[in-house]
């Protein structure tokens, strides 16, 4: 059985044991792909900044790492979206991780209160694996950009032939620096870092642009900072007024990638050859402070044609499309529910009254703020029915259900079911009576198979007797089945 929790990246040989099924699933198949460094993700996992939650999430059979996710969202910013990225290495695909994750998220996601979820793809032929499971997700895709590549070190001769084309620089003067902005520069710089940030084609996808502020700039170099020494050319007027930038990330740790970030430069300055000539100062910082890095990687928008014709100008290689997607899931209210078997195969079930009649339901209800499923799965089952001290359950089914009136504010509910093995006991919740009928339960009691098959009233889900029945006969799944939605 698969199993989906989140792991703790303080737990060293767990994190590593999680990034090597990351990667694996992330470069399988791909030329020169680039994955955030080992050293440079557990620590920003470890130590988290004040903008952007990250969790690191693993699918486990026994106490085995079979796939692994990364699950983002901002705090400041974006407040709708959450980032994903599911990887499984090759020889444990098709069994249901990669899906079981993608479930993982939806709930979490829906416990955060966000609608829209955002990923990027690799994608160096079609048809590709990745692209195919977020098609049948529902993603769409929002915005390509290409993906390319330069061998380093860097063609001397190739460089020499570009600063002879390109001349002499009039009109502007370039300041390069390697690590933090200078002070004197903090402003300018986050200016510019604004301007590129509302000026990068995203074709269709949900975004919201802050302004950086020099806080902002200063907190976020501080942390990168200890993963990548950034490598920072600005143009200036004559006269000091700031006209582009261009950025290099060369990491601390990886031996073999260097990244070429942003490159701007501003509207009003464009058409005097300004992007050539911050490309190659930068450049000659990269030579220096270079150590064993093969591949200097950028990516450019398929609707920014001046870019790709510099690029192409500096030996850069498309090896794959970057894709960015996005899909916008419905407000579901998530809950955890227990499915309560005892050592004679009874069910546990209890009876919500709604105004369109009774319905026999599994206990359980919604995740309050900050629980885990499993958290709100205990503290619901001590409320209802009074069950508690259980070992983790294995996680049975996921059901989306939208439709309205079933949750006030909300477009349907989305409920995780989870198998509980227990002696039978007597029900008795620490809610009283009256408390568990403003919640609408008004009934506890076991059922056996024959007792469901021969019931004529509503159950929930509305298959639950054949559920139930299938699996007291053939057991637990592989992974998490899905419900119909």
């Amino acid at each position: 059985m698969i199993s989906i929790r989140e792991i703790d990246p303080a737990d060293l040989a767990l994190f590593d044991e999680w990034y090597d099924a990351f990667r694996a699933g992330a470069v399988a198949g791909r030329e020169a792909p680039l994955v955030e460094g080992r050293e440079a993700l557990g620590y920003s996992l470890r130590n988290p900044g004040p903008l952007k939650t990250r969790c690191a999430v693993g699918a486990f059979e026994d106490d085995r790492v079979l796939g692994a996710m990364l699950f983002e969202y901002r705090l400041a910013d974006n407040l709708d979206t959450v980032e994903v990225e599911i990887d499984v290495p090759p020889e444990h695909r098709r069994r249901g991780i990669g899906r079981a994750l993608w479930q993982w998220a939806v709930t979490r996601a829906s416990q955060l209160g966000r609608t829209i979820v955002q990923t990027e793809l690799g994608v160096p032929a079609d048809p590709w694996p990745g692209a195919a499971f977020a098609s049948q997700l529902g993603f769409a895709v929002e915005h390509v950009e290409e993906h390319l590549v330069v061998p380093l070190p860097y063609d001397d001769l190739l460089l020499e032939d570009l600063r002879s084309a390109a001349g002499r620089l009039d009109g502007y003067r370039l300041t390069s620096w390697a690590g933090v902005c200078p002070s004197e520069y903090r402003q300018e710089y986050a200016d510019l870092r604004t301007a590129m940030d509302r000026d990068v084609p995203t074709g269709g996808m949900t975004r919201e642009v802050l302004p950086w502020t020099v806080e902002k700039l200063e907190t976020s170099e501080a942390r990168v900072d200890r993963n990548y020494l950034a490598l920072v050319t600005m143009a200036h007027t004559l006269d000091g007024a700031p006209a582009g930038y261009t950025l290099i990330f060369l990491p601390r740790a990886d031996a073999e990638h260097a990244q070429q970030d942003d490159t701007l430069v501003l509207r009003e300055h464009r058409g005097h050859n300004l992007g050539t000539f911050l490309k190659l100062a930068n450049l000659a910082q990269l030579a220096e402070h270079r150590t064993t890095q093969r591949f200097l990687h950028t990516w450019t928008a398929l609707t920014n044609a001046p870019m790709r014709k510099v690029n192409a100008r500096f030996g850069f290689r498309a090896v794959e499309q970057n894709r960015e997607l996005e899909l916008e899931l419905p407000r579901l209210r998530p809950a955890a529910r227990g499915v309560i078997v005892d050592s004679d195969d009874q069910v546990l079930l209890v009876r919500f009254e709604f105004a369109d009649g009774p319905v026999w339901a599994t206990p359980g209800g919604g995740l309050e703020a900050g629980e885990t499923m499993l958290e709100g799965l205990r503290r619901e089952l001590i409320e209802e029915v009074g069950l508690k001290d259980f070992p983790d359950p294995l996680h049975l089914w996921h059901e989306e259900h939208v439709a309205e009136g079933h949750a006030t504010g909300y477009d349907g509910v989305l409920n995780d079911y989870f198998l509980v093995r227990t002696d039978h006991f007597t029900p008795g919740g620490s809610l009283s009576a009256a408390e568990l009928r403003d919640e609408n339960v008004h009934a506890v009691r076991w059922w056996s198979l024959a007792e469901l098959a021969a019931h004529d009233g509503r159950f929930a889900p509305p298959d639950l007797p054949d559920l139930l029945h299938k699996l007291i006969q053939s057991g637990t799944p592989g992974t998490p089945a899905e419900l119909g939605t």
